[in-house]
């Protein structure tokens, strides 16, 4: 028997929660009964869970991401977060700079969570995947078990584009030309963090993050800090409106500089709007209160919680972590209430989503990127210049796709022996798109001919795979991984300038090999997550990275699609 506590609140304010909790009640399939004691009682249980709490945890703590720059405590078990995340700084003396992130979160037994990240970065008209990352977090206890909730986060990411924007000022004019083979490599990465988090009063949410992040390579920038956040509700109903402040401190070395530190320091209010139970959008617009901060960092993210079977509305602060259980009794004193157990029924059982043996169908579109930067294409005369001083062709970097992205689309075919485990066949075709030249110079003529080409070629490949699927009982939902082993074909194609004579452009004879394309041996691992529509048809999404035979060749992929099971 639970016996609640209201804190001096009247009767008539128990009516919406009693209305809430007989709507989860019937939207469950659960009954309501009435039942006849001996002495003539009737009895009418009422029950229901308000909200979608992380052991215990109040729901603004229980969505992953309690504003745009804090983290806080963990999901519930099985509980999945999706995010879509816009930041733009504005600088005093550089173009603005644009990130967009992707990331979608799940929630496991015990306090943990495991989440994927992906990261796209558009500077000075050029832009392309920055980092995707892979993150782990832990709560230490459930909620209010030790003061201020403390999680432990950890993330590693793996650096996948170039440095468009250096996180430090820009260098004095003179000293900022780009490095021979073009620009850097993002570098890889860990991060940890301390996460706190804490209610006060049962009206304000307060979340801090203590971060240390260290670059592997390059170099190896060093950066710690803290940001926080408190918010407050303003329309109680199921905290549909919340606002609040933000701020965030950055202290950034390279290995050079580092008793010259970079601090940032940036504030500005917060607000979160519920449009449904399951969305919410966050708008922070932080100002800059230091010379090295951006003059403007504003944030817009948009995420959605899904996966548990309360995770639909939140109560109000004040009530949003108490569960009912109210038994009204009519004798023969006309109002009279008791509490009495709450009578346990049966749930029907869960609806099986996901077959023991089942064919799947899976059309999907992609995305891929390459682990290398683009060809640049430089200047034909600088490549003959490069080349004839014994130096290699400058801003050749991917070997294989041979650009920075491609578009195309692909299928599988996957029969599961059990609802766990499936073997198949992928096939997947790329439009990929190389820079290259054609050169011609024999001085004894003279003649020197140059043009730029454009090789637009199909790259497609064949794979066995093995999948690994976990569908989560009385849910839609079906996380997975695979990986396989196949051959990729259509690229390699390369342009190599030949030269004979002198270290001279000039006086150099120089010809353009042209080389076709060439099949590789391919391996392929990835994951993802499924969600069925109905019970032949479902959604999937993932990502994968292909290795063919060296990090100059090897890239990664987006995919989206429909499955179709039989």
């Amino acid at each position: 028997m639970i016996t609640p506590h209201f804190r001096g609140r009247t009767a008539w304010h128990l009516v919406p929660f009693i209305a809430c909790g007989c709507l989860l009640f019937f939207a469950s399939n659960q009954s309501v009964r009435a039942q006849s004691a001996i002495s003539s009682e009737q009895e009418v249980v009422v029950s229901g869970e308000e909200v979608p709490s992380a052991y215990g945890a109040p729901p603004g703590f229980s969505r992953s991401r309690f504003s745009n720059l804090t983290n806080a405590y963990v999901l519930p078990p099985w509980a999945f977060f999706f995010g879509e995340i816009f930041e733009g700084q504005g600088f005093r003396h550089e173009p603005p700079d644009y990130l967009f992130t992707q990331e979608i979160e799940m929630g496991l037994p015990y306090r943990f969570g495991v989440a994927a990240e992906s990261k796209f970065e558009r500077f000075n008209g050029a832009g392309g995947a920055e980092t995707v990352s892979l993150e782990a977090r832990w709560a230490l206890a459930d909620w209010n078990k030790i003061p201020l909730n403390p999680t432990l986060f950890a993330e590693y990411k793996f650096g996948v584009g170039t440095i468009r924007h250096e996180e430090g000022p820009p260098p004095p004019a003179g000293e900022g030309e780009e490095e021979e083979g073009g620009p850097p490599q993002v570098p890889d990465a860990y991060e940890f963090r301390l996460l706190l988090a804490q209610d006060f009063g049962e009206r304000f949410e307060w979340a801090m993050n203590w971060f240390f992040e260290k670059e592997n390579t390059g170099d190896r920038g060093r950066e710690w800090g803290f940001s926080q956040s408190v918010m407050t509700p303003i329309l109680l109903s199921n905290e549909r409106l919340k606002v609040g402040v933000e701020m965030e401190y950055k202290n950034f070395t390279v290995k050079d500089t580092r008793g010259d530190p970079m601090n940032s320091f940036a504030i500005g209010p917060t607000i979160a709007w519920k449009p449904t139970p399951q969305t919410r959008l966050d708008i922070s617009p932080l100002f800059g209160c230091t010379d090295d901060s951006p003059v403007a960092d504003v944030f817009v993210a948009f995420s959605w919680l899904f996966g548990t079977e309360h995770a639909e509305a939140e109560a109000p602060v004040s009530t949003r972590f108490r569960y009912l259980t109210k038994v009204l009794r009519a004798d023969s004193d006309p109002g009279k209430d008791s509490e009495k157990e709450m009578k346990q029924v049966a749930p029907p059982p869960c609806p099986q989503w996901y077959g023991d043996n089942e064919w799947n169908v899976n059309l999907w579109g992609t995305y891929a990127f390459t682990n290398t930067e683009y060809n640049p294409n430089l200047w034909l005369v600088d490549v003959v210049q490069s080349t004839s001083e014994g130096n290699p062709v400058l801003g050749t970097y991917d070997h294989y796709i041979g650009g920075d992205h491609a578009w195309g689309g692909g299928g599988d075919i996957k029969y599961f022996f059990h609802r766990y485990f499936g073997l198949g066949i992928e096939g997947f075709a790329l439009a990929a798109s190389k820079n290259g030249f054609d050169i011609f110079e024999d001085p004894t003529i003279p003649i020197f001919t140059r043009e730029r080409i454009n090789h637009d070629h199909t790259i497609g490949a064949v794979l066995g795979i093995f999948t690994l699927r976990y569908p989560i009982p009385c849910t839609r939902f079906a996380p997975y991984a695979w990986a396989g082993v196949g051959a990729i074909f259509g690229g390699g194609e390369r342009d190599v300038l030949h030269t004979q004579g002198p270290p001279d452009a000039f006086a150099v004879h120089a010809q353009t090999h042209h080389f076709g394309s060439e099949t590789k041996l391919l391996g392929q691992f990835g994951a993802g997550l499924e969600f069925r529509i109905a019970r032949h048809i479902g959604l999937t999404s993932d990502l994968s990275f292909g290795v063919i035979d060296g990090p100059e060749n090897n890239f990664g992929m987006f995919r989206s699609g429909l499955n179709f099971a039989f």
